[in-house]
């Protein structure tokens, strides 16, 4: 296929794409992010983390730094991190990320005497919380300060949508 060809076929195909735009706007107006609009994705995260330097200590608080990953107990297909007093490097909780995607978590699904294989996507929004509790402290940032990196949490409620 020649240039002129592959230039009418993209503009021909714009067109009739602006047609249906225009005449059903409802399909194509921009949706915030679900839960993940307030909070960094686990994709957001490793991409943060792969530019620092891996030597680095990364911690929530002082004392507190983000340990084993585990589903989070508020929504079962976003993944949360077990605050600990045990340091971490960047390069070991880049791993620890790393090793989170496609991997399977198992857990108690609404009862628990039922039990469901939640498969952790890319686009996890992240949590710190203890193991079966929702703690509703998302991650929100990853800030270089001086001499570590500093995961920055802030609490996130469920939203009011007005149905019910």
């Amino acid at each position: 296929m020649d240039k002129a060809t592959r230039n009418i076929l993209k503009n021909h195909k714009k067109k009739i794409l602006d047609e249906l735009k225009e005449s059903r706007p409802d399909l194509y107006t921009k949706r915030p992010k679900q839960r993940a609009q307030h909070q960094m994705t686990l994709g957001s995260l490793i991409k943060a983390l792969q530019r620092e330097r891996v030597g680095l200590l990364v911690k929530i608080t002082d004392k507190h730094y983000p340990g084993r990953s585990h589903s989070y107990f508020g929504y079962h297909t976003d993944l949360a991190f077990e605050p600990t007093e045990e340091p971490i490097t960047v390069a070991e909780f880049l791993k620890e990320c790393e090793d989170s995607v496609g991997k399977s978590f198992i857990t108690a699904d609404h009862f628990d005497e039922f039990y469901k294989d939640y498969v952790m996507q890319i686009s996890a929004p992240l949590w710190i919380s203890t193991l079966g509790q929702a703690s509703t402290k998302g991650i929100v940032d990853l800030v270089p300060t001086d001499g570590y990196i500093k995961l920055v949490t802030e609490n996130i409620e469920e939203e009011e949508d007005g149905s019910e």
